[in-house]
């Protein structure tokens, strides 16, 4: 059996084979990672959903070696306030992501970190081998605006920023 067919955008339709959710490989956050997927995904549909966990940048695990190349479509959700691991995000990034054209990592985050965290990460990204085919600012509201590194000189207010998130979609370069 699978999935359901799912609507990915500009009229595709498709279906995925396996959704995988993965954080921090320590227990007790996989232990409640695998509670929440009980309680959220359909009996039908668990059978096509697995947690891993994972430490950005370790690719010699089992589950690094087998899944090289595998995924299509990366969520990648607030996971940039450690600045000193955006490298090793990257690496997992790239490792994981497809070699396909069309593969894509989609980046999600808020400001409550600053904004100068999300820049960085960007900027490295870029440096890395990855590209934005869009990038933009949506706050609370749906309302939508140009994503800049740097907003009012650097002065930007901060209870005002913690309404907006940086939404990207990303790819490898030059595909």
């Amino acid at each position: 059996m699978r999935p359901p067919a799912t609507v990915c955008g500009r009229g595709q339709t498709n279906s995925c084979e396996q959704v995988v959710v993965s954080d921090y490989p320590a227990p007790p956050v996989i232990s409640n990672i695998r509670r929440n997927v009980a309680a959220n995904i359909p009996q039908d549909l668990s059978q096509f959903c697995r947690v891993e966990g994972h430490a950005w940048g370790v690719l010699d695990t089992p589950f690094a070696v087998q899944n090289k190349h595998r995924f299509d479509r990366i969520l990648a959700a607030d996971c940039y306030w450690l600045s000193g691991q955006h490298e090793n995000l990257i690496v997992s990034m790239l490792h994981f992501l497809s070699l396909e054209p069309s593969a894509r990592i989609f980046v999600l985050a808020g400001f409550h970190t600053g904004r100068a965290r999300l820049a960085s990460f960007f900027e490295l990204a870029e440096q890395q081998g990855l590209e934005s085919d869009e990038i933009y600012e949506e706050d609370d509201q749906g309302n939508r605006r140009e994503w800049l590194p740097e907003r009012d000189n650097g002065y930007e207010d901060h209870t005002a920023r913690k309404k907006w998130l940086v939404i990207s979609r990303m790819k490898r370069k030059g595909t």
